[in-house]
């Protein structure tokens, strides 16, 4: 609905185009799919500039890359914010409801919301957002940070923007959307345990803790696990399209791979010069990508069945 009246006078003037128009990308959006029926996507002419569209294109992409239990976690805490204004209910205790799995998801994707918008804008206001005024540039950053964390959409030419904002989009790809949710890549939620464990080990802990809450240890061993294969396989994969493809520069490479790898869908422009062995590299990148390395070996590597034991243990040296 929100798509329709914001084309009402637009590119649009037909009524079941707009209709059309706003199914297909509402639900496009909203699985992270980032398939468009208009010719250069959101970059053709006449919709670029359209700030409204790419707000709700945008909203719809945070709420389907946030995830399915968090969607639910909040609906279980606005019902109890209701539940408390209509009854007016004292409560001796604060209830738990925002879990810590919400409370990590969120605060990770607040923050790299803010920061991809707030980087891409500083780097790209004269050059990609140069067209845009005002506002404009800041929805049109918006626009860019939300899109490059597994949704495709674009509004700017990426085989134009500066080595830094490549760099920013390398970034904002490879962590994706959250856990249980329609993005890709290795999870907020990967990315803040590994990056608090981190800090938690700096600071001198023997444990992780977060929002007065203990993460357990086999949950960071997870986190740690995803980082590793995750960058096995790109690595890997950018190796195997240089290699069919030694023409092509190696930024456009590790971009082409990186997208595949977090199921993204931006390109720099080169995947049409993919050759055979390139593009079907780029396949079992998307695949291994969205069902995780850390998946595959699961359902190979054979499991261990006794555990009823443990060896000695000894510290090794790391740095």
């Amino acid at each position: 609905m929100l798509l329709y009246v914001s084309l009402s006078g637009g590119p649009l003037d037909n009524s079941w185009g707009r209709v059309w128009f706003a199914a297909f990308h509402s639900i496009s959006a909203f699985c992270n799919a980032g398939f468009s029926t208009v010719p250069n996507g959101f970059f053709a002419e006449g919709f670029r500039l359209e700030y409204d569209v790419q707000v709700t294109i945008g909203s719809l992409i945070l709420f389907g890359g946030i995830g399915f239990p968090i969607l639910y976690n909040l609906w279980l805490y606005l019902k109890h914010l209701l539940n408390d204004l209509l009854f007016k209910k004292q409560h001796r205790h604060v209830a738990w409801i925002i879990n810590l799995n919400t409370r990590i998801v969120g605060m990770t994707t607040l923050i790299l919301v803010v920061l991809g918008t707030v980087g891409y804008f500083l780097l790209e206001r004269e050059q990609a957002f140069a067209e845009h005024e005002g506002f404009g540039r800041w929805v049109a950053a918006f626009f860019a940070s939300v899109t490059a964390r597994t949704a495709g959409f674009n509004t700017i030419d990426y085989g134009q923007l500066t080595f830094s904002a490549i760099v920013l989009t390398y970034f904002l790809m490879w962590i994706g959307a959250s856990p249980m949710s329609t993005g890709g890549g290795i999870k907020t939620s990967t990315f803040a345990v590994s990056l608090l464990n981190s800090i938690s080990i700096a600071k001198g802990r023997g444990r992780l803790e977060a929002f007065g809450r203990e993460i357990s240890d086999m949950t960071v061993k997870r986190a740690y696990s995803q980082v590793f294969l995750s960058v096995l396989a790109i690595g890997l994969s950018v190796l195997l399209v240089s290699w069919f493809n030694p023409a092509l520069t190696l930024r456009t490479v590790i971009f082409e791979c990186v997208s595949a790898f977090s199921t993204v869908g931006l390109s720099m422009g080169i995947t049409a010069q993919l050759s055979m062995g390139g593009k079907l590299v780029i396949i079992a990148t998307m695949f291994v990508g969205r069902i995780s390395l850390l998946t595959l070996m699961a359902a190979v590597v054979r499991q261990v069945t006794f555990k009823q034991y443990r060896y000695p243990s000894e510290d090794i040296t790391i740095n």
